[in-house]
């Protein structure tokens, strides 16, 4: 039986003995603890959380049409990443959120499945968010995009039926998610990821402004990882929020695909075995992968494989209770050294708390100038149809109709009437700790993400667009407006509006303390 200092007899004996001696004698019960200490050793931190996936990979032969560049409609092969939908569930026995990761370009107007979802699980609407992965290789079919002369009606069939299959996805999901809620730990961790480019190509003498890689303007590159163990200290989820838009694969893509994302996931839960991961988008508006614009699979893969490992790595790091060396004495062996085994203090704080908002911003208001010069792009695009159509170069000739219909697209929507009419757009803060997970609808651009995160008061904070709710379409920042591009010339939002988002979103963090 090894003696404790606490114990009358040896008090004795020591009392009159140096400090040091009373250390050492004192550390050595502990030779005997080995196991360090973790999760399990702590008191439960009132947190609870369940998750739960299903696959939405559809059929071979759906269309998938993201691109006006594409000459084909039909998928000819799947990604073996898959399309999923992931559900993460916590509650603290008092009130209760789900966060939905789709594999999909949009979730507008999936109001009626966030309803459903809701009459399933019981969870209140208004506490569940879908986010969109913003993969643009997943099923898609448009009218506006497709190549002329295609018949839309079986592909709207299809679509229809997806969209059937998508909502049972995510109601079985969120509900499964719910009865799986068990006591977790949850801490976060930022860092670097280095798959994202600015995307918007300024104008030159040379050419138009343009959708490319943009090494000069501003980008976001902050990695926030948040990292849910069970009680017993087991990774149990893990959620990824990064910035950068799913277009790897771009129209050449024949292959329904997650894009980088669906390879990012599998990499952190290789490498996290028992977790299961999703990935909220950022505020991607203005970001693209470092390498896209290609029909390889292979590309979007290692992209996914490399924000995968640099995910995995922080998460790793992370330490989901307060534990932390201690200092118990000192051990005689080839070096006089200190033991100071990691002790756990207790629980991190798992407050949960939210706040939710329907901002109003201001609409966009084209003038008479950017009409006419609008005008004079459909008539100059008007001209080289016919010579592109009588070529005989099928591609040349599919340039030129998307050529025209771009323009005449935006054209018809810079003439409507102007209509002064706020901009709706719902936003939400969902506290976890001091953890702060901020959502909106649509494609904000970075310099929103990092001007909120900036200003937020907690320790971690994660920028999620692409999600449910009202609102959508880019939101550039207004120094963005002056160098024009396919993003500042279809955002609803007139000047100012990201600004006075920022504003708002400032105002809910006080309400979350």
């Amino acid at each position: 039986m090894v003696a404790r200092c606490s114990e009358a007899p040896l008090r004795h004996i020591i009392l009159p003995m140096r400090p040091l001696l009373v250390v050492l004698l004192c550390g050595t019960w502990l030779r005997a603890d080995i196991v360090e200490q973790g999760p399990r050793n702590s008191r439960p931190s009132g947190l609870l959380a369940g998750v739960a996936r299903a696959d939405i990979t559809p059929p071979v032969g759906i269309p998938h049409l993201n691109w006006g560049s594409q000459t084909h409609v039909e998928a000819i092969g799947v990604d073996p990443a898959g399309m999923m939908v992931t559900a993460l569930v916590v509650s603290d026995g008092k009130q209760t959120f789900a966060m939905v990761d789709v594999d999909t370009l949009l979730v507008g107007g999936w109001e009626d499945m966030v309803e459903q979802a809701a009459a399933a699980s019981g969870i209140p609407a208004a506490h569940i968010r879908l986010g969109a992965t913003h993969t643009h290789a997943g099923p898609m079919f448009q009218r506006e995009k497709g190549p002329l002369g295609v018949d839309p009606a079986p592909y709207e069939k299809m679509m229809a039926a997806y969209r059937n299959q998508v909502a049972r996805a995510i109601i079985s999901t969120v509900t499964q998610a719910k009865q799986k809620l068990q006591p977790v730990h949850a801490w976060a961790a930022r860092g670097v990821g280095t798959i994202n480019m600015n995307r918007r190509v300024r104008a030159t003498s040379q050419g138009p402004a343009a959708v490319g890689l943009n090494p000069e303007g501003f980008v976001d590159r902050e990695l926030v990882v948040l990292r849910v163990d069970d009680a017993n200290g087991n990774p149990y989820a893990v959620v990824v929020n990064f910035q950068c838009h799913g277009t790897v694969l771009t129209y050449e893509n024949k292959h329904i695909s997650p894009d980088w994302i669906g390879m990012m996931r599998k990499t952190v839960e290789q490498a996290l075995p028992g977790a299961t991961c999703l990935f909220f988008q950022g505020a991607a508006g203005d970001q693209g992968p470092v390498e896209g614009g290609t029909g390889d699979l292979s590309v979007a893969h290692r992209l996914g494989r490399i924000l995968g490992l640099q995910a995995a790595a922080l998460a790793m790091q992370i330490e989901t209770v307060d534990r932390a060396p201690q200092f118990e004495g000192f051990v005689e062996s080839t070096a006089f050294a200190a033991k100071q085994p990691w002790r756990v203090r207790g629980p991190r704080d798992a407050t949960l708390r939210f706040v939710r908002k329907t901002v109003e911003l201001p609409p966009r208001q084209y003038t008479e100038a950017e009409i006419r010069d609008m005008e004079q792009k459909v008539l100059a695009a008007e001209k080289q149809l016919t010579p592109a159509r009588q070529s005989g170069d099928p591609w040349r000739k599919h340039q030129a109709e998307a050529r025209h219909r771009r323009f005449a697209d935006l054209l018809a929507k810079w003439k409507r009437p102007y209509d002064p009419t706020p901009i709706k757009v719902d936003v939400q803060i969902l506290r976890i700790g001091e953890l702060a997970i901020v959502a909106m609808p649509g494609e904000p651009f970075a310099e929103i993400g990092v001007a909120v995160k900036k200003a937020s008061p907690f320790a971690f904070t994660m920028f999620c667009g692409y999600s449910s709710g009202q609102g959508g379409d880019y939101l550039p920042v207004e120094s963005e407006y002056a160098h024009g591009g396919y993003e500042v010339e279809r955002t609803p939002y007139g000047k100012g509006a990201a600004e006075k988002l920022i504003r708002e979103i400032q105002g809910l963090f006080a309400q979350l303390r």
